[in-house]
């Protein structure tokens, strides 16, 4: 609900009430609504008022209850029926919201925080268009309408169109400077187009009038351990502890940030917060995968193993992992890609020689390999990029009439490939200026090896490996931001991985010679006769920042970000041995790969 939204009235106690919220006062306020009500138990004014402060408390349910009951005995206030709608669209009720913003425009035609609110539900069922038709009509009703500007860009952020969102999140925050929402979404968007430093500055101009928000105290953190700044991070996911011990992202986000000792370790708190009924599942698996990375720090691995076990039993933010669609799958683009259809597309794609992906399983080694070339002076590094994913997922409406994914592959004639390769490109060219190459470490990449082949014959791949025990351990240890559903079990585990060796072994036979594959193990202990041969490998002449790339100041979105800030350690070869006796499945079907 907008502050816009909310009425005052010349009645003393609404005054007061409108005082009390401002303020966050809002059980202060409750209890005036309620004594007022007590006298005059029909005011419309008053029930409205009191279910604002339920809204504002999140309290939908109540909210709707009492401004419900407001137009009931007020049915000729615009007002009441739009912050009416917007509580119901906040409790999902999106049909019902509607309505109410449709008795509000009947009451105020011209009324745009009605349209706007028809806007929002129309965002809420995926009607993007009509949503975004519906944002402009608001603004052209008020030029001047601070939360169409906003709602437009985020709308254009979810279409990864970012030039455009910062434009209209830039004039949302100009023409409202209080506007604490359009200024995170601001920060949101810098960061996702690697504006990182305007990014941290948008958030710390929150805290500057708003000290107290954990959310953007941990969002800065964020920010600052990608760039490197371990300790500047830490002390915000403590500021976020300070304000609220409970905040159960601060806690992950602290033990990802530092090795934990014992007598550092909070397991008592995390343990506390643990046992607290009503506590949602999501935060309830977070909670387990920070003991699990606070319990292996201090080397109690039977813990460490069952909490990390419990943390992926009870992670749910994905659909669970399919292993026979994903292996028909990989078998569907072995059988496209094969040696007769890369012959018949001679010369399809760019000949632009700037990309070089990096690709391999998650945890694989594929952030300490791009640090190190990113170190390189003519190497920008950037980062895990899901650009050749959406050109992939965007064929079939390229192609008229095209086949389905892998198989649309088969559809697009020259033109088209080169457009697409050409496109992508251009999107390098924005992103690094004037470096000569760019590194694309999206992992799951190695997925789309063909296109990558179609598109831009000419880029350089390079392929890390890892013991496949350690890597699987790995995965099944963290949290990933993007969730994993095929990380949430060992037996996900064995079968993707199997999957990925399988599809890995394809790419070689159908590209002989363009794939450089990079060993962790190697990479660990012989870091220089590895870095050189990879920049070799790269067309590039050898330059000894290189070996120097824990001091490489760049951005790095990857749960490895703490690691590649030190100097090159061996800790992690081998690693699943703490956890042999848990192994199960994964060691008796993997065991031959690892050794």
């Amino acid at each position: 609900m907008e502050e816009a939204a909310v009425g005052t009235n010349s009645d003393a106690v609404l005054a007061e009430v409108m005082q009390l919220i401002s303020t966050g006062s809002y059980q202060r306020a409750e209890k005036t609504c309620q004594a007022a009500l007590d006298i005059q138990p029909n005011n419309a004014g008053v029930l409205h008022a009191l279910g604002l402060t339920h809204y504002l408390a999140r309290r939908y349910g109540k909210a709707i209850e009492y401004m419900t009951k407001a137009v009931q005995f007020d049915d000729t206030n615009p007002q009441y029926f739009c912050n009416l709608g917007e509580s119901m669209r906040r409790n999902r009720q999106l049909e019902q919201a509607s309505s109410m913003f449709e008795k509000a425009l009947a009451l105020k035609p011209e009324y745009q925080l009605a349209h706007l609110g028809i806007g929002n539900s129309l965002r809420d069922q995926g009607r993007r268009p009509e949503a975004m038709a519906r944002y402009r009509l608001a603004l052209a009703l008020d030029p001047g309408f601070a939360e169409a500007f906003h709602y437009l860009g985020v709308m254009y952020l979810e279409q990864d169109r970012k030039e455009e969102a910062i434009a209209y999140l830039r004039k949302a925050v100009s023409l409202k400077t209080d506007y604490t929402e359009a200024r995170m979404a601001l920060a949101h968007a810098l960061d996702s187009d690697g504006q990182i430093d305007e990014a941290i500055g948008v958030y710390e101009r929150v805290l500057a009038h708003n000290p107290k928000m954990t959310a953007v105290h941990n969002n800065v953190a964020n920010l600052l351990k990608s760039n490197g700044k371990i300790d500047e991070a830490i002390k915000h996911y403590e500021h976020a502890l300070d304000i609220d011990p409970g905040n159960v992202q601060a806690h992950y986000n602290l033990s990802r940030a530092r090795v934990t000792d014992t007598e550092n370790s909070d397991i008592d708190k995390m343990e506390q917060l643990l046992a607290e009924e009503g506590r949602p599942q999501e935060e309830r698996s977070n909670i387990h995968f920070t003991l699990g990375k606070i319990y292996d720090d201090t080397e109690d691995f039977a813990k460490a193993f069952d909490h990390f076990k419990q943390g992926n039993d009870l992670d749910n933010r994905a659909p669970p992992f399919d292993a026979k669609i994903h292996n028909s799958l990989v078998d569907r683009i072995i059988n496209v890609f094969d040696r007769r259809f890369f012959a018949r597309r001679e010369g399809f794609g760019s000949d632009s020689n700037v990309p070089i992906f990096i690709v391999g399983m998650p945890r694989s080694g594929t952030t300490l390999t791009e640090q190190t070339l990113a170190s390189h002076p003519q190497v920008f590094g950037g980062g895990e990029l899901d650009r050749i994913s959406h050109l992939v997922n965007a064929i079939s409406a390229e192609v008229s009439g095209s086949a389905a994914y892998p198989e649309c592959a088969r559809d697009l004639d020259a033109m088209t490939a080169c457009r697409l390769g050409q496109s992508y490109i251009s999107y390098l060219d924005r992103l690094s200026g004037k470096y000569s190459h760019v590194t694309d470490k999206m992992p799951a990449n190695f997925m789309h090896l063909g296109y990558i082949k179609l598109f831009i014959p000419n880029a350089k791949i390079i392929h890390c490996r890892r013991s496949a025990l350690d890597t699987c351990l790995s995965c099944y240890f963290q949290h990933f931001t993007n969730p994993m559903a095929f990380s949430n079990s060992l037996e996900g585990l064995c079968e993707y991985y199997r999957d990925y060796e399988r599809i890995m072994r394809h790419w070689h036979s159908v590209m002989p010679g363009a794939i450089m594959d990079v060993d962790y193990e190697d990479m660990v202990e012989n870091h220089e006769d590895v870095a050189r041969r990879i920049v070799d490998h790269c067309g590039l002449e050898w330059d000894e920042a290189c070996l120097q790339f824990y001091n490489t100041e760049r951005t790095v979105k990857t749960a490895s970000t703490w690691q590649v800030r030190q100097p090159i350690y061996t800790t992690s070869i081998s690693r699943w041995e703490h956890f042999a006796d848990w192994l199960g499945p994964l060691k008796d079907v993997l065991d031959k790969t690892a050794a």
